[in-house]
């Protein structure tokens, strides 16, 4: 039988290093303070207890008018590596003082401004409504075709994002929590970290039959 030396193994560990890494996701837990996060026409206040879980963002609109959460700074610049990956947060209804009947156009539109474009994510006719009383987790897509743009503008925004938001709902008071920008994920890579740890099982298992082979 044909036997293989640690070199197969190297070279499985060589081929899984050379192979680029994804970025790491970026993350607002909200679990010291409010990291950098702002509003327009809205107060911003962080609550150390009571998110999902530990602390959230407590966001009250102070205009009756169309209010926004503002991303902070670490959730722009070059995003290009998170194209195709996903955007996920979570809302709760705190104070309801505007009755509203779905999420659309208006409360949890995105919008994302860079190189001197912009992108827009709005959801479909009925995704639910924040509850007053569990979290909502929301899902946004980052791709081209769900924020309604071409692939070569899409990735022209992404390059050098500069400003994001979400508007909440007018009027009223929202927590949020768990912001999450997550790249999407590199299958190839664990396909390849297997086929190495698989080559180095082999070869020990090789070793140790010829050690005792009478």
């Amino acid at each position: 039988m044909k036997s293989y030396g640690p070199w197969v193994v190297v070279a499985g560990v060589a081929l899984l290093v050379s192979q680029p890494v994804a970025a790491a996701p970026i993350l607002s837990a909200f679990e010291g303070d409010a990291e950098g996060w702002t509003a327009s026409g809205a107060s911003v206040t962080h609550a150390a207890a009571g998110g999902n879980p530990g602390g959230f963002l407590s966001i009250t609109d102070t205009a009756d008018d169309t209010a926004t959460a503002i991303f902070p700074a670490k959730f722009l610049g070059n995003l290009l590596e998170f194209d195709g990956g996903l955007l996920t947060y979570d809302f709760l209804v705190l104070e309801p003082r505007t009755p509203l009947t779905s999420v659309g156009s208006g409360f949890g539109r995105i919008q994302m401004n860079g190189s001197g474009s912009n992108a827009t994510f709005d959801y479909g006719l009925s995704p639910p409504i924040p509850s007053t009383e569990l979290w909502t987790t929301y899902s946004v897509p980052m791709t081209a075709t769900a924020w309604n743009t071409t692939q070569a503008n899409w990735e022209q925004v992404l390059s050098n994002v500069n400003y994001l938001d979400v508007i909440i709902q007018a009027g009223s008071t929202i927590g949020l929590d768990n912001v999450t920008l997550a790249p999407v994920p590199e299958p190839s890579s664990f396909l390849l970290l297997g086929s190495g740890l698989l080559g180095l099982a082999g070869w020990r298992r090789r070793g140790n039959t010829s050690t005792h082979a009478p």
